[in-house]
């Protein structure tokens, strides 16, 4: 079974539907602004938390905008696919996927807004998510998001999409704020998980301090996987959250495989110095904690996935496609994977697949 763990939806275009708020928060329902569907969507909203000048420099939309036919116009074809599952049912069969994890494409709006707002609209993507794909389970499994805006209703509503949605995995903000993911107001969402057997998974945004310095796409996006997941990596291990929650496993994605590996080295030449002081709640070095608790999705092209195999381990990888966005190797990913000769036969069935069947609990 070939299993992509990163795909996404294009659920921007649809805020309104999703969103559609009752209650004390029915005056944050979105509004749609004019005749446009799809691409060009427009819609009169607050509940996105992300600073509005960083998100003018992000605004790649041009890339998708029909109009506009950015590299001939497949991109903004293919963006179908993020929206009508019939047309991804069938871009999945063409790149010979057996099954898709779905986030969605704005992660921030269900995650990130804070109070009870953050769990109303939280709750109100899981549930339109859920159906979407009630009549496709066999090919798409949504990852659940998790209020991280209200750190109390986590694990509660991982419980609601597990025990009552059907949901085989659940996200993991890299970071809320002033919180990092060593914040103890997090601990009972990874007891929920542990207890649940469910995988939590660090798909990190583009947004953060240092990242919305910069005034362009090119460089916000360079910088912002990597540094995301490393704020989250940093706090898991050094925080010494794998060694309370020994069964947690948490993946993360778009940074490479090759991005993990300088940070077991760095922590482990840390940890010499200081494991018998501030440290000495670890009770093995940092690199060993990210090879029992923690697996990274790679890129089909990255140079070094050989080391990096050697160094995380073989049964720790996994395959991401990022479909439908600009940067995602479709519909050559899988094929690029087996054309490899670097890496084993072996290798290749466990990034293909296997490391995610049992990441997922389905060996």
């Amino acid at each position: 079974m070939i299993i992509d763990l990163d795909s996404h939806l294009r659920e921007q275009y649809f805020l309104d539907e999703i969103y559609r708020l009752d209650g004390p928060y029915a005056q944050f329902t979105p509004t749609r602004v004019g005749e446009g569907k799809y691409q060009q969507s427009n819609f009169d909203h607050s509940i996105d938390p992300r600073p509005r000048k960083a998100m003018a420099v992000f605004d790649h939309r041009y890339m998708s905008d029909p109009d506009k036919k950015w590299r001939g116009g497949e991109y903004s074809e293919r963006q179908r696919g993020g929206w009508d599952l019939e047309r991804r049912l069938k871009d999945k069969t063409l790149e010979k996927i057996d099954r898709q994890i779905l986030f969605p494409t704005n992660i921030t709006i269900p995650t990130s807004n804070v109070g009870g707002l953050g769990v109303a609209l939280c709750r109100a993507y899981n549930n339109w998510v859920a159906n979407i794909t009630k009549d496709y389970r066999d090919h798409f499994w949504p990852a659940a998001m998790a209020p991280a805006g209200c750190p109390d209703e986590m694990a509660n509503e991982l419980r609601r999409c597990v025990k009552e949605l059907g949901f085989k995995a659940a996200h993991l903000v890299s970071y809320l704020g002033a919180r990092t993911l060593d914040d103890p107001v997090f601990y009972p969402y990874y007891e929920a998980a542990q207890e649940l057997n469910v995988p939590l998974f660090c798909h990190p945004n583009t947004y953060g301090d240092l990242t919305e310095k910069f005034n362009s796409f090119f460089a916000m996006h360079i910088l912002g996987r990597p540094l995301n997941c490393t704020a989250a990596l940093v706090g898991l291990v050094c925080g010494g959250v794998f060694e309370k929650f020994p069964k947690l496993r948490v993946a993360f994605f778009e940074c490479s495989a090759e991005w993990v590996v300088y940070w077991m080295h760095r922590m482990d030449d840390d940890y010499e110095w200081v494991r018998d002081g501030e440290a000495n709640h670890l009770k093995m070095p940092p690199s060993e904690y990210i090879r029992r608790n923690c697996y990274v999705t790679c890129e089909v092209d990255e140079k070094l996935l050989p080391m990096a195999i050697s160094e995380v381990g073989e049964e720790r990888i996994c395959l991401a496609s990022d479909y439908p966005h600009h940067d995602s190797e479709f519909p050559h990913t899988i094929a690029r994977i087996r054309e490899r000769t670097d890496i084993s036969n072996r290798q290749k069935e466990l990034i293909l697949g296997g490391n995610a069947a049992r990441l997922l609990g389905l060996d």
